[in-house]
């Protein structure tokens, strides 16, 4: 797998994560939109991070994902936390 096609893997994980325990619309969440935009507060992006923890083995220290990423650039963040674990 290029590096390329594993980050757009991780991309449609979390995007599926988020939909999936939080109700958001996946197609929103792909759209380019901040957290911010789509009501993801911080409290979302703390349970995110424990979910991550639990279920990828991916751990974030907290403040590491902001309301103010995109999901492009949370799963800049979440592969580079995977790539060091």
């Amino acid at each position: 797998m290029t590096a390329l096609s594993v980050e757009f893997s991780l991309k449609h994980q979390v995007s599926g994560l988020i939909s999936d325990k939080f109700g958001l619309d996946e197609a929103e969440l792909l759209s380019g939109a901040t957290f911010d935009e789509l009501d993801i507060d911080s409290l979302i992006l703390v349970e995110l991070s424990l979910i991550l923890r639990k279920e990828m083995g991916i751990v974030l220290v907290e403040g590491e994902l902001k309301s103010s990423f995109t999901l492009d650039e949370a799963v800049a963040v979440i592969g580079a936390k995977a790539a060091q674990a």
